[in-house]
């Protein structure tokens, strides 16, 4: 599974291919099962070798994250996620939790400066998403992250935010890559089980907040391409 680290370095699951294909960097059966059969899944989950988020340290003793620590690993990063859309694309959105949300969210800023280069994304869902690193900032050999303040509404399509008021590391970040997003077409929901996917946890009010912003987006994103 994959909350932004994962024991395992790759994972795919896939369905009928002219459903809606969306890009997981996190795992929620709950979820996934909720959104029905209407769509398929391909999961695509961090190699570097890193340590796990608090709490995550009885899961498994191997760990593995999207980003590393230098401007050659994102620069990995980017050529492998472009493997991804080549090899099994194009795809319709991203959805992801922690570091891989912060992923997703570097793949639309990429898109919004270059169209197209990860394919014709139309929206995406972020559970407690950190803040993404500037894809032109990384190029100079330096890594810093997006500021909100200076860059504004980057992200235009479609998208919804998630996070936790309570225990959340990510909760102030997640508030940040949601003003990169374009507010006309924002949706948030904010829960209390800390910093966890809604499903991942006995709270049927979280998950049906959580269901209700998702449907919301992929709707309206389908509207949009009418």
């Amino acid at each position: 599974m994959l909350f932004g680290y994962s024991k395992c370095d790759s994972s795919a699951y896939m369905e009928e291919a002219q459903l809606p294909r969306l890009v997981v960097l996190l795992f929620s059966a709950r979820i996934r099962q909720a959104l029905g059969r209407d769509h398929q899944f391909f999961f695509a989950n961090g190699n570097v070798p890193t340590e796990p988020d608090a709490g995550a340290a009885a899961i498994s003793d191997e760990y593995f994250g999207f980003v590393g620590n230098t401007s050659r690993e994102h620069e990995d990063l980017y050529y492998d996620l472009l493997d991804v859309v080549n090899s099994h694309g194009p795809f319709h959105g991203l959805m992801g939790f922690s570091e891989g949300g912060a992923v997703a969210a570097w793949m639309l800023i990429e898109n919004s400066k270059r169209p197209l280069t990860f394919g014709p994304l139309e929206c995406a869902i972020f559970f407690s998403a950190a803040v993404p690193f500037d894809p032109d900032v990384v190029r100079t050999g330096m890594i810093k992250p997006v500021d909100p303040a200076i860059e504004g509404e980057m992200i235009k399509i479609p998208t919804a935010h998630v996070w936790s008021s309570e225990n959340d590391v990510n909760a102030e970040g997640a508030q940040s890559l949601a003003s990169l997003c374009d507010a006309k077409v924002r949706e948030t929901f904010v829960h209390s089980l800390g910093h966890n996917v809604p499903g991942s946890k006995s709270d049927l009010e979280a998950l049906a907040g959580t269901l209700r912003i998702i449907e919301r987006t992929i709707e309206r994103a389908r509207e949009q391409t009418l």
